[in-house]
């Protein structure tokens, strides 16, 4: 009997995708959703990213960690977003370190596509990769890169496990954002090679989180 892709992933080993001592250090595990005491501590001389940042701090926290399958209201006023305010539900792990970190790949796999999504609250520089593991073809996708990391790919190029293809970008490259990677799962592109939505109508929920299983998955952060 052919398993699952999630049971595959479960016993699957795989290298961390950004620096081993932050990805397996403290991780401090943000509360975007709407009813998240973080807001009210938010006002005009300090933003949610001053807030996260002072949260971090108090446990020495080594990654920040945005949630997969959680509620959001940070999306709606960027550019990208317009026209799709419905749009509030994050099926990615975004994991905050400091710009011009490495990124590597947990596993063997080719470059699918690449682009720079540049709209303000996008991608920014976005790579995915194409992956075959027992019967499974699969992908991952890495959001908010340096647009560096852009410039010596090739679609079909292939990356080892463990090698670095990428850095992390700055916010001035990166859509906006406080400097993280959003990685991604995705079983079906639907098409698509260098982009997928990261951020989806929550009436949608049942397909995407089926598409787009757990992160965490490969990840495995402790949260």
């Amino acid at each position: 009997m052919k398993h699952s892709l999630e049971e595959i992933l479960k016993r699957h080993t795989f290298h961390p995708v950004i620096p081993e001592q932050l990805q397996h250090g403290t991780p401090l595990n943000i509360d975007l959703t709407p009813s998240s005491e973080l807001w009210q501590r938010i006002n005009a001389e300090h933003s949610y990213a001053a807030e996260i940042k002072r949260l971090a701090a108090e446990i020495d926290a080594t990654v920040e960690v945005g949630r997969y399958n959680e509620e959001r209201m940070i999306y709606q006023d960027t550019d990208n977003f317009s026209g799709r305010e419905q749009c509030t539900l994050h099926i990615g792990i975004d994991m905050g370190i400091p710009a011009g970190n490495p990124v590597f790949a947990p596993l063997d796999g080719e470059v699918l596509g690449f682009a720079d999504h540049a709209a303000e609250g996008d991608y920014g520089p976005t790579v995915i990769l194409r992956h075959e593991l027992e019967g499974h073809v699969f992908h991952t996708l890495y959001g908010h890169l340096s647009r560096t990391s852009l410039t010596t790919l090739q679609v079909g190029q292939k990356i080892a496990q463990g090698e670095q293809f990428a850095t992390i970008g700055e916010s001035s490259e990166n859509g906006g954002w406080p400097t993280h990677v959003h990685f991604q799962i995705v079983r079906d592109m639907q098409g698509q090679t260098d982009d997928y939505t990261g951020v989806v109508d929550p009436a949608k929920a049942d397909f995407y989180l089926t598409n787009c299983p757990d992160p965490n998955l490969i990840l495995n952060l402790a949260i």
